[in-house]
Parts: structure tokens; C-alpha cells; sequence
């Protein structure tokens, strides 16, 4: 089943997508990815974080040519040969979004030529994974962040997720000093808390964007609101300093969606810096990466939950590896972008998603909606 062509492109105009709860549009890139078999199976995929003007010309220009007549099945020799052209000496960014898009893409034949899904073929640890919705976007004010947050309680989410930290780097000029630019976001958490009740679960996610010291600093404040866990407290992923953050925060710590290299996962655990692995299959190296990732951490009595969106795949490895637990709907980012370009996405119910029968990742593309964004 050999590879006859591989073909990337950037979704532009950026894919419009509605903020449910709220009369708000926001709009998302997606990086699509078709890889063709000679007379076999098309497989689709994304790739993440990195901007498509310089993923796209990567896949197109340079991995295609080099895995074009190898044979799809083989899908670690394909990884190797790309990580060896685009990661050579443990480089990652847009090397791994540009092997993420088409790993992704060649399990998805893998499981049509197989007639299993993804899933299945990872492990099949669960039939369904539970999912958190991330709803608290900086741009909402209290008063939309609220009733946003009451939309998705209503919607059977058990779990929330905010970012929190943006308003400390973004609005300071509207504070008199950087430690109530911090409590701003103290006064956000709480306001939330205050509307869902303590029966909810919600996370906050600073995105890399305090330093060290602030996201301690911000930590505390959040504390007795009773967050799940802080994402990506600390600038880089840095180990050492996320070892650190962990062990004077008193909170949970999750990171890892926006990792590449195999290497810094095992950095990450070996410093014990994180209570919970992100590994994401449209940044880390697609569905091989991700599955790298949750053995590592498995190891490590660790379990691995999805940040970063891209649900409709992440869903995936969830359930396929026994370390799974749950995916991260994010209606505002690549999730709502997923569902605007494929059919065949799967829905939440009562805050659990269901894994899919259909062979590979399930999804088909919306030919109208691919010539209307491409």
C-alpha cells in the first residue's frame, strides 16, 4: 500500500466558529492533511499550534517527496525517516506539527484498511472518555465568562477549564500595581465558582505566559476557589522550574500539549513536574508520538488527559491507552474548526464522549467547507 501522495494546506480565511452561550464569533486556523495510497484508502489528517505558513511548505515540500512510494502500513519507518530529515539532533516545533499532520493521516488508512477504529488499534482501554470544556477565553468579560460557564454546566459538563494570566501581561496598564492585575483573575475564578457551584471541577490554564515566580504568586490567589489543576504554569515547559512551581503551589500540575520531542516528555517526568501528561496527536508527533508519550508515563504511575483541543482525534488516544482519562472539548479553538471542515465529529453527551465505531478516525471531509476555507 505504497504512499502516492501527500498534500497539505492552510484553511484560509481562518474558520469562523460561534461562542456558544454568548453572541460572540471567533475564527481558528487548521492545518488539513490528505495523504493517498495507490489504489487504497485516503487518509486525513491536522497538525496544530504552528502557523501553516511554514507547516504547509514543510509537509508539501519537503516530506512528501521523501515518503512518497513508501509503504503506508509502516507507519514507524515513516515516522523515522521524517524525524530523521526534520528532528535530527532533537529539534522539534514545526518539524513535529509537520509529522504530527501526516502520522495522523496514515493511522487514519491504517484503521479503514484494517476496518477498525483508531482507537481499537491503540489499545482499546475504553468505549467512551469523559471531557472537560474549556469555555473561559480572556477576551469574556465576568459577566460572559459566567454565562458561558452556566451554558456548559447546562450542557452536562462536570468539568471547566479558564485561561487565567493573559490579563496580568495584556491589561497591567489598567491596575495599579501587578498584583492586582494578578487578583483580576482571583476575582474571575471566583465569580465562576460562585455561579457553578462546588460540585464542578475547573482548571486553569496559564498557556507558558507568567513567570515563575507570578504563576506561584497566582496560584495562591486562585487556592481557595479549589482549581483542578494549573496547565503550563511555567515559561517552556521547563522542567526544573515546573518541579519547583509543583511543590510550592499546592495544586495539581498538567502539562504537555504543546510538547515534541519524545525527550521532553521524559524531562518532564523524570523531574516529577507534572501530576498529569498532555500529550497532544496534532503536536507531538501525531498518533505514534502520543502513544510514545502515554507508555512513558505510564511508568511513571502518571496518567495522561488531553489539552490543546483537537478533540475529534485526541478522542483516540484517550481511549485507546489504559492511562487515559479524559479530552479537553474546546468549542472556541480546533474542536469548532474540526467541526466546520468534517462530518462524522463526535458529540458529547451528559459530559462523556463516545469512541467511534468507524474505521479510522471516522471522519470525512465537507468538500463545500474545504473549498470555502482552502
Amino acid at each position: 500500500m505504497k504512499i502516492a501522495r501527500v498534500q497539505a494546506r492552510s484553511l484560509k480565511p481562518r474558520v469562523p466558529i460561534r461562542a456558544p452561550g454568548i453572541d460572540r464569533v471567533a475564527t481558528r486556523q487548521l492545518i488539513y492533511v490528505e495523504v493517498e495510497t495507490e489504489g487504497g484508502p485516503i487518509g486525513y489528517g491536522i497538525s496544530g499550534l504552528a502557523p501553516g505558513d511554514g507547516v504547509v511548505p514543510a509537509i508539501n515540500d519537503v516530506c512528501a517527496p521523501l515518503i512518497r512510494g513508501m509503504d503506508a502500513r509502516n507507519i514507524s519507518a515513516v515516522w523515522n525517516v521524517l524525524y530523521r530529515e526534520l528532528g535530527h539532533r532533537g529539534q522539534t516545533g514545526l518539524a513535529m506539527h509537520a509529522i504530527s499532520g501526516i502520522d495522523i493521516a496514515l493511522w487514519d488508512i491504517r484503521g479503514k484498511a484494517l476496518g477498525e477504529p483508531v482507537w481499537r488499534l491503540l489499545g482499546g482501554a475504553r468505549e467512551r472518555v469523559r471531557c472537560y470544556v474549556t469555555f473561559g477565553l480572556p477576551s469574556f468579560d465576568i459577566d460572559e465568562l459566567v454565562a458561558v460557564a452556566k451554558h456548559w454546566v447546562g450542557q452536562g459538563f462536570g468539568g471547566l477549564k479558564m485561561v487565567v494570566g493573559v490579563i496580568a501581561l495584556n491589561r497591567a496598564d489598567e491596575f495599579p500595581n501587578p498584583t492586582e492585575a494578578l487578583r483580576e483573575d482571583a476575582r474571575r475564578l471566583r465569580a465562576v465558582r460562585d455561579a457553578v457551584g462546588d460540585g464542578v471541577e475547573i482548571a486553569c490554564d496559564i498557556n507558558c505566559e507568567l513567570d515563575a515566580s507570578a504563576a506561584l504568586a497566582l496560584a495562591r490567589m486562585l487556592a481557595p476557589y479549589d482549581p483542578v489543576f494549573i496547565e503550563e504554569p511555567v515559561p517552556d515547559n521547563d522542567a526544573r522550574a515546573m518541579a519547583d512551581f509543583r511543590a510550592r503551589a499546592g495544586v495539581q500540575v498538567a502539562t504537555g500539549q504543546s510538547l515534541g520531542g519524545l525527550y521532553r516528555f521524559a524531562d518532564i517526568l523524570a523531574h516529577r513536574a507534572a501530576d498529569i501528561l498532555q500529550p497532544n496527536v496534532v503536536n507531538c508527533g501525531g498518533f505514534t508520538g502520543g502513544l510514545r508519550a502515554a507508555d512513558m508515563a505510564l511508568g511513571f504511575n502518571v496518567p495522561v488527559c488531553n489539552g490543546g483541543g483537537a478533540t475529534a482525534h485526541n478522542l483516540h488516544l484517550q481511549a485507546g491507552v489504559i492511562n487515559g482519562t479524559a479530552c479537553e472539548w474546546h468549542p472556541y479553538m480546533s474542536m469548532g474548526a474540526t467541526e466546520a471542515v468534517f462530518d462524522g465529529c463526535p458529540q458529547p453527551s451528559d459530559g462523556w464522549l463516545p469512541a467511534p465505531d468507524a474505521p479510522g478516525l471516522g471522519l470525512v471531509p465537507n468538500e463545500a467547507a474545504l473549498k470555502e476555507f482552502g
